[in-house]
């Protein structure tokens, strides 16, 4: 009876094994800690300066399924202490990988400024009420939880994405692919639809080079408007140098057109980055000129410090 009992129980706990890692799995956790300085001057209102505590910590999971596929997952907690970030792939070898995520993991989203700067977009920071989106010509229309599907096809990267907002789809195409080595180029389309009878479509073009430590790269976004004289169009070109491992600097440019309005904005951003170890010091500097097509000059200035754990 003794050993009986013994075989039992021993078959009960291997069960009980195979249960708990059939529907438990291992999470690895990274994590970033960063103090900011920022000091910002808007045109219509005093000059602001504010400290912060800008941290992250990132959750990623994987596991493989019984017929060769893995499944991944991520979910990213920022310093408010709630999830910003999240997304689960099923990767599938050869016929590619599909995403589904509330953030850019495929499509146009992708490649929607490729242009090197020096730590931030020019456009980034002196924000708007349509900041990063297609209404100020960044090609990033998508919203909420969207379907995704990348594949690799003869050297190029094709991506495609789909969400609905407001119950009317909006969907993209991104294609990215090296043509010699040190130079990549790609484009995307999309279509932006908020309604049944109005939307926006959106192309993207850019090349990319890089020699030794020197990237450079340009690229424009052309936003055909539903309404009549309504068109955007943005142009960007920027470089990077890394002076030696530690060392990096870069500039970028950011020019978007408005048909509808006689003021183009203007963003210049310039940046420099020490890193030794887990931590990195950085400094940046965007001014925007008449943001939203409106007259007036915003700066930005940050200062960051930077620890990755």
């Amino acid at each position: 009876m003794t050993n009986l009992k013994k075989v039992g129980l021993t078959a009960l706990a291997g069960s009980l094994a195979a249960i708990g890692y059939a529907q438990a799995g291992a999470l690895d956790v990274s994590g970033i800690a960063r103090m900011e300085y920022q000091s910002t001057q808007a045109s219509t209102t005093s000059k602001s300066d504010a400290l912060s505590n800008n941290t992250s910590i990132s959750f990623s999971g994987s596991g493989e399924l019984d017929n060769g596929m893995s499944v991944s997952y991520f979910s990213l907690m920022t310093s408010t202490r709630t999830s910003s970030s999240q997304s689960v792939a099923l990767d599938m070898g050869d016929m590619g990988k599909i995403t589904m995520s509330d953030y850019n993991m495929a499509g146009i989203g992708m490649i929607q400024d490729m242009v090197p700067n020096g730590g931030e977009q020019p456009w980034d920071d002196n924000t708007s009420a349509n900041h990063g989106t297609p209404e100020v010509g960044v090609a990033s229309p998508h919203d909420g939880d969207r379907l995704g599907y990348i594949n690799t096809f003869g050297g190029a990267t094709v991506s495609a994405a789909m969400d609905y907002q407001q119950n009317s789809p909006t969907t993209s195409l991104a294609v990215s692919m090296p043509l010699m080595e040190g130079l990549e180029v790609g484009a995307g389309i999309a279509t932006d639809q908020s309604s049944a009878t109005t939307e926006q479509d959106i192309e993207t073009m850019y090349v990319k080079y890089t020699m030794g430590g020197i990237s450079v790269g340009y690229q424009t976004t052309e936003v055909d408007v539903t309404a009549a004289n309504s068109d955007i169009e943005r142009t960007a070109y920027g470089i990077s140098f890394a002076v030696n491992d530690n060392l990096s600097v870069g500039y970028g440019v950011s020019d978007t057109e408005f048909e509808a309005l006689s003021l183009d904005e203007e963003n210049t951003g310039i940046g420099i980055a020490y890193t030794t170890g887990g931590m990195k010091l950085g400094i940046i500097k965007n001014t925007k000129d008449n943001m939203g097509g409106s007259a007036g000059q915003d700066e930005m200035t940050e200062f960051q410090l930077t620890f990755a754990f």
